[in-house]
């Protein structure tokens, strides 16, 4: 596989983690990659953040767990931000007991790699088979979250996950960082979990974050990135240091 996958998943919910894909797709396309963002989530937002919509019976990216010969590559649609493209999820998908093989879907995303540049995953906020699946198949994860204690807490206990991940079926996810959501270290408390995550993580696995901004909101009801929405917003600009962060320190 040439491409580089990019997993954004965090256990908890309500933390960025589409805002975060949809987005950092669009960067990373605007700088002449191309993209392929694999919505995981049958919520299904990150499709229609990127002009995508699809469905309720439209097959998509979580047919592979039910069929085993199923092309991915005809459910792939354009998206809206350049050089990205939409893999959207099938929303009537339902995890049961047959689905048992965590790396069926890094099998099943191989023959893509060759069209793209970057894949951006989607998860839902649970550490389920899907999750589960998304990070065997990752070579790099970006875990959002908001600077609070709990939540803080809650990408100890990810970290945790992580590790028997990489340990047991994916050796090649060596790359992982925090991306701080809603973010304003004016305040104290903000302040005082931002330097522990420093501390525990490091600089070079603490990425920029991304200061609150309703043309965030904005952007997605218009089924649009921020950077196309509004492009001289804080969001648009703290994604585009999210993304220099991403070409910069994991390609070195």
């Amino acid at each position: 596989m040439t491409a580089r996958v990019i997993c954004v998943a965090n256990r908890k919910g309500g933390v960025g983690e589409t805002t975060t894909a949809v987005n950092v797709a669009a960067e990373l396309g605007d700088r002449g990659r191309r993209v392929l963002v694999i919505d995981l989530d049958t919520q299904a937002h990150a499709s229609p953040g990127l002009g995508a919509v699809v469905g309720l019976d439209h097959p998509g990216a979580h047919s592979v767990f039910r069929e085993t010969r199923f092309g991915l590559e005809s459910a792939v649609r354009s998206g809206n931000a350049r050089g990205v493209d939409v893999l959207p999820p099938e929303r009537e998908f339902q995890i049961h007991d047959s689905v048992s093989d965590p790396l069926r879907f890094a099998r099943a995303i191989k023959p893509l790699a060759e069209r793209c540049d970057d894949f951006v995953i989607d998860t839902a906020p649970a550490i389920d088979v899907v999750t589960i699946s998304a990070l065997a198949a990752a070579d790099s994860l970006l875990i959002p979250t908001q600077l609070q204690h709990l939540a803080y807490d809650g990408v100890a206990r990810f970290s945790r996950v992580l590790l028997k991940v990489t340990t047991i079926l994916n050796r090649s996810l060596a790359e992982f960082a925090v991306v701080p959501i809603q973010i304003d270290l004016r305040v104290n408390l903000q302040r005082r979990v931002h330097e522990r995550l420093l501390g525990e993580y490091g600089r070079y696995r603490v990425f920029h974050g991304i200061r609150v901004d309703i043309a965030l909101a904005e952007a997605f009801g218009a089924g649009s990135a921020v950077r196309d929405y509004k492009p001289h917003s804080h969001g648009a600009a703290d994604y585009a240091s999210l993304a220099d962060d991403i070409l910069s320190l994991w390609n070195a």
